[in-house]
């Protein structure tokens, strides 16, 4: 792989403290699997409370607890509405919907990888062109699809350190299937390995560049033990791979594999999205470039049937 770091190398042996970057935010902000599997239910149409209790087998508590995180947060708002009964009902608002492409990466990734797709439609079809379609994220200057290796990085205005958000949980929850779960949705079997933001955020620091134990756990500001179940977990399933670093074969880096490399679009929407809502006033830690067209890149999902842009309106999705 060949993107190159940032050209400004921060320390980060403050205890606590990391790179800044969007895509630390925004996984600490939306990422779990119960959080990714309400909004994929909403990107379906879900707006009640039974909708999504029923839809994706999700106990009440959770839900509430999840649902009052996303309203707080600012990607759902409550509406009331009279048919007959009032109503409370949860709708998307510009920036959770604005999270959209990120499920479509994470549709686009299980169809690649996936060997248990019993939660997932079988095929989108996008409704301006009307063709089955598989969403591709490319470069909106040259409309080429964007690839790891053709992304260049420097310091934004946002560039600094900060304090890293303290984990809503360090354990990571066990694939399983979701029993009375009614819905097909676009997230399946991938938020069971990394709906967790310790794997996503470990999975980031590789396509800055890092490969060694102690540059990961120095990048995420991550215990020990935490990085190292991480670490198993994505080289027990394919995303990396473990080998003896070639300047001295008695120790040893851990490489992306093309399965891992496939991960990229889905942390790349997430850095998009971060950017756009919670940078603040500073502007983006990282600025990135098309390294084919040499333009500031902005990476958008299109159809690769038509190449128009794709939002939750104009795309169905089903079984079979």
């Amino acid at each position: 792989m060949t993107t190159r770091p940032p050209t400004t190398r921060l320390t980060t042996t403050r205890p606590g403290f990391i790179r800044a970057n969007s895509v630390s935010r925004a996984l600490a902000a939306v990422v779990d699997r119960w959080t990714l599997l309400i909004l994929a239910a909403a990107f379906q149409g879900t707006k009640r409370f039974d909708g999504w209790r029923n839809g994706i087998g999700i106990s009440s508590n959770i839900l509430t607890s999840r649902l009052e995180r996303l309203v707080k947060l600012g990607c759902l708002q409550k509406a009331v509405v009279s048919d007959g009964k009032r109503r409370q009902e949860y709708r998307l608002t510009p920036m959770g919907a604005d999270l959209y492409p990120t499920a479509l990466m994470f549709w686009r990734f299980d169809r690649l990888w996936s060997h248990r797709r019993a939660m997932q439609p079988t095929t989108l079809t996008h409704a301006t062109c009307g063709a089955w379609m598989t969403p591709v994220l490319v470069c909106a200057n040259c409309r080429a699809p964007v690839r790891a290796r053709d992304v260049r990085y420097e310091d934004g205005p946002g560039a600094g350190l900060e304090r890293m958000p303290s984990p809503r949980s360090s354990r990571r929850i066990a694939a399983s299937p979701d029993e009375g779960a009614k819905l097909h949705l676009l997230a399946g079997e991938s938020i069971d390995h990394f709906g967790d933001r310790w794997t996503q955020q470990v999975l980031s620091t590789f396509f800055l560049g890092a490969r060694r134990f102690d540059d990961i756990r120095i990048q995420c500001s991550v215990a020990t033990n935490i990085l190292a179940d991480r670490l198993k977990l994505l080289v027990e399933h394919g995303t990396l791979q473990r080998r003896a670093c070639a300047a001295d074969p008695r120790h040893h880096e851990y490489v992306l594999t093309p399965k891992g490399m496939d991960l990229y679009p889905i942390i790349l929407t997430l850095m998009k999205w971060g950017d756009r809502w919670l940078a603040g006033k500073s502007g983006p830690p990282l600025i990135l470039s098309c390294a084919r067209c040499s333009h500031v890149l902005d990476a958008v999902v299109v159809c690769d049937h038509c190449g128009g842009r794709l939002d939750p309106h104009d795309v169905s999705f089903r079984r079979g």
